[in-house]
């Protein structure tokens, strides 16, 4: 009986020692569970924890990819601006470039709503852009080039034209010199001038007289020269007839007028005119007559003759 009983108590031992180790393998395969589950998840946690801190990273490297592409764009439209209006060809070029840039500008600015840029994109981008400027600057300098061409063209044309104006110019001046001679040498010189006071007789004849109070007319006489220089044809001759005090005796409905006086380069008024048909011979006592409705003064009278401008002869007369 006592060998049983023990027996048993040992079974007991035995089975709670056994329950016991049951348990504390399955607390320890729990626990390796847990924490294995722990160390899973702590390092999907650093993943995503990187994944998250490489797609912030690659979303700033976007943004700054778009954002110097759209700088660089920026820069490009104001070096076109600043070579607009020098040469017409070259504004057109500029038109079709600056469009193309605008365009590409306006593509990137609605992908930038829609997507990451790519570092690839990126550069295929900035290559196309510098591409496209490069060839700019190239036609540019092209045609800065000829520009400089043509301007030297022009001033070497602008310096013959100078020259040819100067010419000319001289030639003009020894022309008009030439023309002045041949009218000088040309001129008729009268000779034998008188000035006489007159009044008129009761038979129609006239009778000469210096008091100023019997003068009713003033006659002015004059002989022309034979000249051969001179073309035959009408030769008129203007006639200033100046008082004591140095005014022009004229009144319009009498003959008066205006003419140029060659020597002062100023319009004259003359009192009186008159035509002689030249024949390339001598003519004598060629004379014309001056009438006014007012008294003649006493004093001084001066006559001056002109012909094409030139003051060809001169004359006094003294009344009392």
């Amino acid at each position: 009986m006592k060998d049983e009983r023990y027996d048993s108590t040992s079974y007991s031992d035995s089975t709670r020692t056994k329950r016991l180790n049951g348990t504390g393998m399955f607390f320890l395969v729990t626990t390796i569970l847990l924490l294995g589950a722990g160390v899973f998840l702590s390092a999907d946690s650093i993943h995503k924890s990187k994944q998250a801190t490489a797609l912030s990273a690659e979303l700033s490297s976007s943004e700054k990819r778009y954002t110097d592409l759209d700088s660089k764009y920026s820069a490009a439209l104001s070096e076109i601006e600043s070579y607009r209006g020098k040469n017409a060809t070259l504004d057109s070029i500029l038109a079709i470039k600056e469009k193309s840039i605008i365009d590409m500008r306006a593509n990137l600015s609605s992908e930038r709503k829609k997507r990451q840029l790519s570092e690839g994109e990126y550069k295929s981008q900035l290559t196309d852009l510098n591409s496209m400027i490069t060839g700019l600057t190239t036609k540019i300098d092209s045609l800065q080039r000829e520009n400089r061409v043509l301007m030297v063209q022009k001033d070497s044309l602008g310096n013959d034209i100078s020259q040819k104006q100067t010419t000319i110019s001289e030639l003009q001046t020894t022309n008009t010199t030439l023309n002045q001679k041949v009218t000088v040498a040309s001129l008729l010189i009268p000779s034998n001038i008188v000035v006489e006071g007159v009044k008129d007789k009761s038979n129609g004849k006239e009778s000469e007289t210096n008091h100023a109070s019997k003068v009713q007319h003033l006659k002015v006489c004059f002989d022309v020269p034979q000249n051969k220089v001179s073309e035959a044809g009408s030769k008129t001759f203007m006639i200033r007839v100046l008082d004591p005090s140095g005014a022009v005796l004229a009144t319009d409905n009498q003959g008066s007028g205006m003419f140029s006086s060659v020597e002062s380069g100023n319009q004259m008024q003359y009192t009186t005119s008159t035509t002689v048909d030249y024949q390339q011979q001598a003519q004598a006592g060629l004379c014309t007559h001056w009438s006014q409705a007012t008294p003649f003064q006493p004093g001084n009278y001066t006559v001056e003759i002109y012909q094409d401008g030139y003051l060809i002869g001169k004359q006094t007369l003294a009344l009392k």
